[in-house]
């Protein structure tokens, strides 16, 4: 591995700072700027070479050895622009082309380049992107319509099919290494993303099963779709039992109007709204009153339709912690207040 680290330090400068912010998405453009530049170089290299061993190049292979230097202005272009849909839909464009072109100087439809037009739609389904996708399968099967329609014409060039066999090995081969490079680069980043997903899964983790307020999700009626961890310590039962209408069934029955309003007003209106009320706690070893006080912080959460969905469809994610110690605090306080309120009072003197 260590052979390779100039080149993989390399390829990273050549990522666009915009992508750099986000590991998967730099990983993205360094797979799609690797192959393409390191595979055009090393197919220009051999261009020499070649035209040693096979002399004068006929148009099919001066266009065949020529076209590595379209990759590298692909991937120029998506380090220049930091643009990944763009540059794969250029990309996809340009392979076909080159097969097109190719095809018909070397027997139409029959010929061993038409397979080139199969690993363009592969390729732009490493993007993620239906722009990119639905280019390459709009211009692949027009390719093929094309070369149909010319055989069928009879208007392929004079000599189309003497190919060559070299030049049909060379394309063969190098349909094989392109597709080759494709698979290890969705491998690369299935690998990438299931890491990363691990990674913020054990963040998540983390964060839950070490705070001790609870963090809870809620539909659209209000019911209980997701609770942290730390909601079986403070309610005493299992997170299961607050799924639903369960911690609802758990709030004082005076409470209940002002959870729900919260929860409601938030939902509809899209602000954060706040409230207190009683939960009963099942827990052992606790001596003190069932109720236990509770602060909810709601938060309206984006709706999963857009804007123009309606506004039962928005969930809210609310905060709940204990206050009850405030809450004895405070009814101290209160209580001390009014015992001094009477003995502050002037004492009037009879006449």
């Amino acid at each position: 591995m260590g052979a390779f680290a100039p080149i993989r330090d390399y390829v990273e400068t050549l990522v666009h700072p915009s992508a750099q912010q986000d590991a998967l998405t730099a990983a993205r453009h360094r797979a799609f700027i690797a192959p393409r530049l390191i595979g055009g170089i090393v197919a220009l290299a051999a261009f020499p070479f070649y035209l040693i061993v096979r002399g004068t190049p006929s148009t099919a292979e001066f266009i065949v050895l020529g076209w590595p230097a379209v990759p590298i202005l692909s991937a120029c272009f998506l380090s220049r622009t930091g643009d990944y849909e763009s540059a794969h839909v250029l990309s996809a464009v340009a392979l076909t082309g080159l097969a097109l072109v190719v095809a018909v100087w070397t027997g139409g439809i029959g010929s061993f380049a038409a397979v080139w037009l199969v690993v363009a739609p592969l390729e732009a389904m490493l993007s993620a992107s239906r722009r990119a996708i639905a280019t390459a399968s709009v211009v692949a099967p027009g390719a093929v319509a094309i070369l149909i329609l010319l055989g069928a014409a009879h208007l392929l060039p004079k000599g189309a099919g003497d190919g060559g066999t070299a030049l049909a090995a060379l394309g063969i081969a190098s349909t094989v290494l392109y597709a080759a490079a494709l698979a290890l680069g969705a491998e690369n980043l299935a690998r990438l993303g299931s890491l990363l997903l691990q990674a913020e899964e054990d963040r998540y983790r983390l964060v839950a099963h070490n705070m001790t307020d609870v963090i809870t999700r809620h539909g659209p009626d209000g019911d209980v779709l997701f609770a942290s961890p730390a909601a079986q310590s403070l309610f005493g039962v299992p997170i299961a039992a607050l799924h639903g209408r369960g911690l609802l069934q758990r709030v004082h029955v005076a409470d209940r109007p002002a959870y729900l309003m919260a929860l409601g007003d938030s939902a509809a209106l899209a602000e954060s709204r706040s409230t207190e009320f009683r939960v009963r706690r099942d827990a052992e070893g606790i001596v003190g009153p069932p109720f236990v006080w509770i602060e909810m912080q709601c938060h309206p959460l984006e709706q999963r339709g857009g804007p123009s969905s309606g506004r039962g469809d928005r969930e809210v994610v609310a905060l709940l912690r204990e206050v009850r110690r405030r809450k004895q605090e405070r009814q101290s306080f209160e209580f001390i207040q009014a015992a001094r309120a009477p003995a502050a009072m002037p004492v009037r003197k009879s006449a």
